[in-house]
């Protein structure tokens, strides 16, 4: 990411949910100070929610050389409802990286000796034109006032047709999610691709997908092979508790789990037969149905295979879960404290999330 923002000539476009003051957000200062005084464009979208422990002279330095900041869903009462949980830089509209990785020092390092496990992907081709069209919609709607929401959703169906064929090449697609965007595609196509899958190879920070997900994945394994890289230790503990509750559907149905040792999982990747699904959209409700998200869709039997072989390469830092061992140790309240928090993020959280968005419409 670095060397393509120091190699950019015309315009550094990056989104993110996170930027956190450190060495790391340094080191991005620095370059992107570095591509404005060259007469490059910087523009970056941040999420208001994820970027809050930044004061408001942060930026200072980087608007006075030109360039521009804007914070996603300002309003205090929705951006711990609605966020912008994408992450995205794009170069002069010819490259692309997505993934997981937050601006923040947890993502410096392997995933393996130090910093959190996690993954991205460089593009080139058509695809960064899909990318950086779908950003100038999010930079559209950043304000997140309730007309510009239902502007965005009016006119979301039309801007898709235009953007279709841009966006549909032959190795690679993009899918995105979030309120107005029609988000029910991004699953839809996830659960086609798993319909006829007999391999599924996954890491899922937080593993809490809908229920018609959550079973087309659980046929896959009866079909094949479903396996599926977890944390043991999560940085949201909540969404930790609430997935153990569903480990026995997982393992009854024959999915193999396996938690994570060395460094905290914050990967979100698929890999579905040849089709590797990488960005930033967990396999949980909020990622599916309530966050602004992205994920690219691409068909490559080598992806698929190099994904794989890290997966393969990443058991032995792993401990399989089964069914034996895993009620072992378990005290009879972790069964109520994982029942209370998948009511609350599977039930109560989107709830009051849409209910919260109606009464400001």
């Amino acid at each position: 990411m670095l060397a393509g923002i120091e190699s950019a000539r015309l315009v550094v476009r990056i989104e993110t949910y996170i930027w956190k003051s450190g060495i790391v957000a340094d080191r991005f200062l620095q370059s992107l100070h570095a591509a404005a005084a060259r007469g490059v464009r910087v523009e970056l979208l941040l999420d208001a929610f994820g970027c809050e422990s930044l004061g408001d002279s942060y930026f200072n330095s980087l608007r006075a050389a030109g360039a521009r900041v804007v914070h996603f869903n300002p309003n205090k009462w929705l951006r711990g409802s609605f966020r912008d949980h994408r992450k995205l830089l794009t170069i002069d509209g010819e490259m692309a990286v997505v993934g997981g990785l937050n601006i923040a020092d947890e993502y410096d390092g392997d995933g393996v000796e130090s910093g959190w496990r996690d993954f991205a992907v460089e593009l080139r081709g058509t695809i960064v034109s899909a990318l950086d069209a779908s950003l100038d919609e999010m930079f559209a709607l950043a304000d997140f006032a309730p007309m510009a929401v239902a502007r965005f959703a009016g006119g979301f169906r039309k801007r898709r047709r235009k953007s279709l064929a841009r966006e549909e090449g032959p190795t690679a697609r993009l899918l995105v999610s979030g309120a107005g965007t029609g988000s029910g595609r991004l699953q839809s196509v996830l659960r086609r691709d798993l319909s006829a899958a007999t391999d599924l190879t996954a890491y899922a920070a937080y593993l809490l997908p809908t229920g018609r997900i959550r079973r087309a994945m659980r046929r896959v394994a009866r079909r094949g092979s479903a396996r599926l890289i977890v944390g043991a230790h999560s940085d949201v503990r909540l969404v930790q508790w609430a997935a153990e509750r569903l480990y026995p559907f997982w393992l009854r149905g024959g999915v193999k789990l396996y938690e994570y040792q060395s460094q905290l999982v914050h990967a979100k990747l698929i890999v579905i037969d040849d089709i590797v699904y990488v960005g930033s959209a967990n396999l949980d409700i909020r990622s599916l149905r309530i966050n602004y998200e992205l994920l690219v869709r691409i068909e490559s039997r080598a992806l698929a295979a190099q994904v794989r072989q890290t997966f393969d390469a990443d058991l032995a830092r792993c401990r399989e879960i089964d069914r034996t061992t895993w009620r072992q140790g378990r005290r009879w309240w972790y069964g109520l404290r994982s029942l209370w928090a998948y009511l609350l993020l599977v039930r109560l959280d989107p709830f009051l999330t849409r209910r919260g968005l109606s009464k400001r419409s």
